[in-house]
């Protein structure tokens, strides 16, 4: 999570450089005024000048800047226009477009359309921009013109509509049917075709819905959107004729920023975002087109089914260069109990002892350490195991749990003889080893236990017999290491602590026949395909592989620690200004943290890294296959050294405390 949040905040910073730079002719009003309440995803710029000045002072920004990354800039640009090609299509503007028009506050968001019968209707989004055009007027009125000659090209028809009390006429244009959506369309009456009934000859009848794009130029406001009804809202809202059902009203948009905004103090953030996150993914799903849509159960369905619809809303605020800081941001998420099914599991206390353990080496990349109540988690995992992995049945009760028990299988009380036995403190390190490989980035998770000898015990159960783990002793230390994956099926369920979660089905009564659209290749690896385990030191340890945790157990020499490293104790002088009630603590040296990342972008082989990040963008960003590995998007051949770059990176620190209705995140990055 903690990188996932750099990386975010990072490439929405690299867009904002290379992309953007009476109610309408008087003050600006907030995007989130204007947009409707139910807009699922918002992202607004307070002011486009302001933050690319705040950034330019940034050492990111003096990176970018430096013009040995100006071929991996030039890159980065590319790939973000790529990005950019879906509202391309639905709305005809590019990056550039948009560059030279804000002169204030810029939102754009992603708004559900609730279907009037949800039995027959589908569930429908657009798509909406609004900018302050404050004395850019001129920009405005040329990216209008641009936009009219681009859409003519596109075979587009123009025509103009008036709205009730707007005085400037909403320009319309019926775009053309995709030439993809022609082809999709007819594949899939031809797929349907059988003897007895042959696809249709001729032109196809099956048509996607009419494509539309609405532009208003009023004022000192451009409006731009897909969907008319949504053009008439925020007209309407923005000439004061209704203030009701806009986002800035939602309440858990209210909530979310409210909280945030409590903590930040007067002034204007530079950046504020929310996202509702169920009603996010299903408005992203209505506008892929079916054909481009994944198979199977999504993870929609999922989240749903588990309760995991108690989170309400997730938004913050951003700045860079401020604040003292390089990057500084918070983060609300509003998630009001009672709870239900596996969100039960989301259960983290907020305690007071975050000091690294004596025995944390001082050269890891990241350090993570939390509290969470992992007997409460297990109580409650059930239902999500269900739902992923029996379809529904009640495998884990009935089958996954009583199978460990079995005469054939490793005889284990899980609850009572390995869960009941583990603390709440849980503690994460990355490393990586030179020189750097698509197999050189290491992970330790280390969870404090209660009973070391009955956590030992129940380990030892747990893997014995099991060919695909080797039981290792180094001077008296018991290490269960894999080795290998090719064996039998088992005859009782199989207990994963690689994957997360840490236990996975392989009941062979429950185990699904493999279809014919399905081969070999589908199987998915395990995430930590080397991973050795012990219990040492108060602590289950369960390691990428056996060299990090034998650096960390038995090092050769006596080393450095964590916790008096001087970058950490900077990150903790600042983290010890804000509450000191949370729940997790983060520590990054991003200068070690991002290497691995930058090396294989270098050689062209990040796809192939074994690291979790590296699967996670597989995960998003692969082709549709299952398990397939994505193909490198950002040519890295002419990246600088690393040495070039890491003068640029700064220690960078998080915290998070569980609330009442939800937890608060806040985090920052200081200079190098």
């Amino acid at each position: 999570m903690p990188r996932s949040w750099t990386y975010l905040l990072c490439w929405a910073a690299l867009v904002l450089l290379f992309g953007v730079g009476d109610v309408l002719a008087e003050a600006s009003r907030p995007g989130e005024t204007l947009l409707p309440d139910t807009t699922q995803g918002f992202f607004a710029i307070s002011n486009v000048d302001v933050l690319n000045a705040h950034w330019d002072k940034t050492q990111l920004g003096h990176l970018m800047a430096d013009p040995v990354m100006k071929p991996f800039t030039k890159d980065i640009r590319r790939q973000f226009e790529s990005r950019w090609s879906n509202i391309h299509e639905r709305l005809g503007l590019t990056l550039d477009d948009m560059r030279k028009a804000p002169g204030g506050d810029v939102a754009i968001g992603l708004i559900g359309l609730p279907p009037a019968n949800p039995k027959t209707d589908e569930f429908k989004s657009a798509l909406a921009i609004v900018i302050d055009v404050t004395g850019k007027l001129p920009q405005a009125r040329e990216l209008l013109e641009k936009v009219d000659k681009t859409q003519s090209k596109r075979g587009a028809n123009r025509s103009e509509l008036k709205v009730e009390g707007c005085p400037d006429p909403v320009i319309q244009f019926d775009l053309p049917e995709l030439e993809e959506e022609k082809e999709a369309a007819r594949s899939t009456l031809e797929g349907s075709a059988s003897p007895d009934k042959p696809a249709p000859d001729g032109p196809v009848t099956q048509k996607p819905a009419a494509r539309q794009a609405f532009y208003c130029l009023t004022g000192n406001l451009l409006v731009v959107t897909d969907h008319l009804g949504v053009m008439k809202g925020i007209l309407g809202r923005a000439l004061g004729h209704h203030q009701n059902g806009s986002l800035a009203n939602f309440k858990p948009f209210r909530v979310v920023i409210d909280r945030c905004k409590k903590d930040y103090g007067d002034g204007t953030p530079q950046m504020r975002w929310f996202i509702h996150p169920l009603g996010y993914a299903e408005a992203a799903r209505a506008s892929t087109p079916e054909y481009k849509r994944r198979k199977g159960k999504s993870i929609l369905e999922v989240m749903r089914n588990q309760g995991l619809d108690a989170v309400l809303a997730v938004g913050g605020l951003v700045d860079f260069s401020s604040e003292g800081y390089e990057l500084i941001h918070r983060t609300a998420v509003y998630a009001p109990k009672p709870y239900t099914k596996s969100m039960k599991m989301a259960l983290l206390p907020n305690k007071t002892e975050f000091t690294p353990q004596p025995w944390v080496p001082r050269d890891v990349a990241t350090y993570t350490t939390f509290y969470f109540d992992i007997l409460n988690a297990f109580d409650n995992f059930g239902p999500l195991f269900d739902e992923i992995f029996g379809d529904g049945e009640d495998v884990w009760e009935k089958d996954v749990l009583p199978g460990l028990q079995a005469p054939d299988g490793p005889q284990i009380d899980l609850r009572k003889e390995l869960i009941a036995h583990l603390g709440q403190r849980v503690s994460i390190l990355t490393d990586y080893q030179l020189p750097i490989t698509t197999t050189s980035e290491r992970l330790m998770v280390a969870v404090e236990v209660k009973d070391s000898k009955a956590v030992a015990k129940a380990i030892a159960k747990l893997f014995k017999g099991d060919k695909t783990v080797a039981r290792r002793n180094i001077d008296g230390q018991i290490i269960w290491e894999l080795i290998g994956e090719q064996t039998p099926e088992p005859t009782a369920p199989k207990i994963d602590f690689g994957d997360v979660p840490a236990v996975a089905p392989a009941h062979p009564l429950r185990k699904k026949k493999k279809t014919d659209d399905e081969d070999e290749d589908d199987v998915q690896p395990h995430l930590l395909p080397h991973r050795a385990v012990t219990v040492w030191g108060g602590h289950l340890m369960i390691a990428s592989h056996i060299d990090f945790l034998m650096k960390v157990i038995a090092p050769a020499k006596k080393p450095d620690l964590l916790a008096d490293d001087v970058d950490y104790k900077l990150v903790e002088e600042e983290i010890k200004k804000f509450n000191p009630q949370k729940c997790l603590h983060f520590f990054s040296r991003t200068d070690e943290e991002y290497r691995p990342t930058y090396e294989l972008i270098r050689q062209n082989k990040m796809p192939e890294s074994e690291s979790l990040f590296a699967k996670l963008l597989n995960a998003l960003f692969g082709d549709e296959k299952k398990g397939a590995t994505r193909r490198q998007k950002i040519d890295g051949r002419e990246l600088p050294e690393y040495q070039v770059v890491r003068r640029y990176l700064g220690p960078a620190g998080l915290q998070v405390t569980s609330e009442p209705d939800g937890w608060f995140l806040k985090g920052f990055t200081l200079t190098k």
